[in-house]
């Protein structure tokens, strides 16, 4: 039996040889397309010269699309009308309107990164075409960088201009008309200008959020460059960008988050003047941190039934706002609603800083039970629970008055029902509990700083979020040294940069500049190098200040 089916696995084995041969496996597709289309042919040529035509075609090695035209193209000089365009298959088609064009002129049309293939959206970057409707294109090239001038830092798509003065004064130009030549910063912050005339220009800079090419006051940025520019040679041109301070006074928001409190939001900081219009009988209505210069204006308020009503005004006499707002409705359901925050950080109590509690609402303090408080800690293997010394900080904060060591761990035990606020409200139980810092826990940096200018400067260490943890302001008489040296102490850990201001109005803070005035922003240099500082170490630096 067995030598009857010995050819079966030879039959089995070519059965199979030709199973796999039959099988279909997919194509390969090769590698993806990263090639951006190709320029192969343009009528008029490139760069043509004596331009009379009113449509351009652009014809390219493969099938094109069109990506983001409308914030991409940019005309060089501006027409009256917008170039008609279009895509059919490989070819670009423009059509302009003959009578926009200025005789004599070199023209840029500037697509950015909007023409790409139709496969892989692959764009062409930085395409132009040139012509010039005079006997020769124009070559003269202004380029530079745009950087905010509060911090240096480099502005991407930032608007610049360039405005021709041949017929014009240079008085709010940018309010009025839209420039001549106009580029965009790239993501660093650097503008080109390409194929400009021999002619006399103004450069100004600006953020131009609307995208109308106008500049549209302090709701913009804007930079320029002081004096008028004559192009003869190739210039480079570096401008800063600032934000012009609001000319009008005007309250942007109003806020009444909770019943007690209302907070009316300027557009920009000032002093101010209150006077409460509609105090009711046995009501308090009180400005928080009066007399100082900001933007919000706070009230604490209670004995108020239905609208809060203030008069604000600045103490320049210059305007009055007369405010009415609705209050929040009390809920006096739950008794152990009276709120606060602390003065602790993290855990910590900043060093010779007082511990403090900060109310959302207005205190009885004399419903206060400072029995009801005990400051706990451990010095010198010995336990120590002591009363708790107030200090109110009027309306709605107490300090503790208590002395506080260095680097010791602590407990601030708060009772439910120590405080009340003038609605029967009290707080609830709490521990806070906070370790004091230590002056070893803190590091010091010791800058020794060289001016080639006498003035005033402002100097301020900022932490990696660039907040000026500490700042000092230096000024020098005219026999004092170039030399100064600075010492920021109690200084946390961590990496920090150093800014100084020139202080040229010598008011301790930096100032922005104006437009119409012809006024740049003060100066201000960030040192490139990184500090690193230690707990318990002193890290020394040298900066010179050109």
């Amino acid at each position: 039996m067995i030598r009857h089916y010995s050819h079966i696995p030879l039959f089995i084995l070519v059965a199979l040889c030709f199973w796999q041969c039959a099988q279909v496996t997919p194509l390969s597709g090769g590698e993806r397309d990263t090639t951006p289309p190709k320029l192969i042919e343009a009528i008029p040529a490139q760069s043509a010269i004596n331009f009379t035509s009113s449509v351009i075609s652009l014809k390219f090695n493969e099938y094109i699309q069109l990506k983001d035209l409308k914030n991409q193209l940019l005309v060089s000089p501006g027409l009256k009308t917008d170039p008609d365009i279009s895509v059919d298959g490989k070819k670009l088609k423009i059509v302009i309107n003959p009578s926009d064009l200025l005789p004599h002129t070199t023209y840029k049309l500037y697509f950015g990164k909007s023409i790409a293939d139709m496969t892989e959206g692959n764009a062409i970057p930085n395409f132009e075409y040139v012509f010039s409707t005079g006997s020769y294109i124009d070559s003269l090239k202004v380029n530079g960088l745009i950087t905010e001038a509060f911090n240096d830092k480099p502005v991407s798509d930032v608007l610049v201009g360039l405005y021709s003065l041949e017929n014009t004064g240079i008085d709010s130009l940018a309010y009025k008309r839209s420039p001549d030549y106009v580029t965009r910063t790239t993501s660093s912050g650097e503008y080109s200008f390409g194929n400009l005339p021999a002619k006399k220009f103004k450069l100004l800079a600006f953020s131009d959020k609307n995208k109308n090419y106008l500049y549209d006051g302090e709701s913009e940025k804007i930079g320029f460059h002081t004096s008028e520019l004559q192009l003869l040679n190739d210039t480079n041109i570096s401008v800063k960008l600032f934000q012009e301070q609001a000319a009008r006074l005007f309250i942007k928001k109003t806020l009444a988050p909770y019943y007690g409190m209302l907070n009316v939001i300027y557009n920009k900081e000032n002093m101010f003047n209150t006077k409460v219009l509609n105090k009711e009988e046995g009501s308090i209505v009180v400005e928080s941190d009066k007399g100082k210069e900001k933007d919000t204006v706070s009230f604490y308020y209670t004995g108020i039934t239905d609208t809060v009503a203030v008069l604000i005004y600045d103490n320049k006499g210059k305007g009055a706002d007369t405010v009415k707002v609705v209050s929040p409705k009390l809920n006096l359901k739950r008794k152990k609603e009276l709120l606060f925050n602390t003065s602790i950080q993290t855990g910590i109590l900043p060093l010779n800083k007082p511990l403090k509690l900060n109310f959302l609402n207005l205190i009885d303090t004399l419903k206060t039970n400072g029995e009801k408080l005990r400051l706990i800690y451990k010095k010198d293997t010995v336990m120590i629970e002591e009363p708790v010394k107030l200090h109110y900080l009027w309306p709605a904060g107490i300090e503790v008055a208590n002395k506080i060591y260095e680097g010791i761990n602590y407990k601030l035990k708060i009772d439910s029902a120590a405080f009340y606020d003038y609605n029967g409200r009290y707080n609830d139980s709490s521990i806070i509990s906070f370790k004091s810092q230590s002056r070893t826990d803190l590091g010091k940096v010791a800058l020794k700083l060289l001016f080639n200018k006498k003035q005033s400067y402002l100097i301020q260490l900022l932490n990696e979020h660039e907040k000026t943890v500490k700042e000092e302001n230096i000024s020098f008489s005219l026999s004092s040294s170039n030399a100064v040296s600075i010492d920021f102490t109690d200084v946390l850990p961590g990496t920090y940069t150093v800014k100084i201001i020139f202080d040229n109005n010598e008011n301790k803070k930096w100032d922005t500049g104006n437009y119409l005035m012809n006024k740049q922003p003060e100066k201000a240099f960030i040192s490139s190098k990184q500090i690193k500082v230690l707990a318990d170490w002193d890290v020394e630096e040298e900066i010179l200040i050109k």
